[in-house]
């Protein structure tokens, strides 16, 4: 069920109703709610809250601040990344089945590709929509198809693109569940969705799919997927299966 959206001034309502239609939301101004988990628009843009996080900041998303900004002002420096994507005479048409807080495929749009990126969450997919829509740099975005719908089922049906790109959540250790507050966000989001994914199977579907190159990000010690990688870019807490 979706949370609550709180709108912290009149200004807003009209767009704060926008917003609730489009995600099936119940919209108030009263702070009671503001302990709870909920959603929040406020002249500084949408966030998502939860109380059992342990991050006391709200979930926003931002482009150009903090890791996100750093890694797009030095795109050029992801070498594993290029060498995932392989040598290239000319732009890549890419489907990002997991787009998430749309990190990786920032980075491909910065590296000139275009980007069809896949979110299922409702709740993602309108922080997304706020974080470009409250972007500076718009010029980002020209290349990038942001959709709202079930990886697979959207993979089924695509067939005009160079590379899919696969970058599934995965249980979190005990270290990497206190490294970072976004994901554990996410978690929260996916889990107050009832949304629970099979990454072996949704592998299973993208295999199929007829196009030149699946990539797979997972972490350095995971197993992989499936047999037949035709190779591999590892750094040191990550690495990319590439098949071909």
């Amino acid at each position: 069920m979706i949370p609550a959206l709180f709108y912290s001034s009149n200004d807003l309502k009209s767009y704060a109703e926008e917003l609730a239609q489009k995600l099936g939301a119940s919209i108030t101004t009263d702070q009671d709610i503001l302990s709870k988990p909920h959603l929040e628009l406020a002249e500084s843009g949408l966030s998502f809250f939860h109380p059992d996080a342990r991050s006391t900041n709200k979930f926003r998303i931002d482009f150009e601040s903090g890791s996100m900004g750093w890694r797009l002002k030095r795109a050029n420096h992801e070498k594993l990344i290029k060498k995932a994507l392989g040598k290239l005479d000319h732009p890549l048409k890419i489907l990002d089945c997991t787009a998430g807080m749309l990190q990786d495929s920032m980075l491909f749009l910065s590296l000139g590709h275009e980007v069809t990126a896949v979110e299922q969450s409702k709740i993602l997919f309108a922080l997304l929509e706020d974080g470009i829509k409250r972007n500076n740099k718009q010029s980002l975005f020209k290349n990038l198809h942001l959709e709202r719908a079930d990886a697979c089922s959207f993979a089924r049906e695509a067939n005009a693109y160079d590379v899919i790109y696969f970058d599934p959540m995965y249980p979190p250790t005990k270290k990497s569940a206190l490294s970072s507050g976004q994901l554990e966000y996410v978690a929260k989001i996916l889990e107050i969705e009832s949304i629970i994914n099979n990454s072996q199977e949704d592998f299973e579907v993208l295999q199929l799919m007829p196009v030149k190159k699946l990539i797979v990000k997972r972490p350095i010690k995971a197993n992989a997927f499936a047999d037949g990688i035709n190779y591999q870019v590892s750094g040191k807490t990550t690495r990319f299966d590439v098949y071909i």
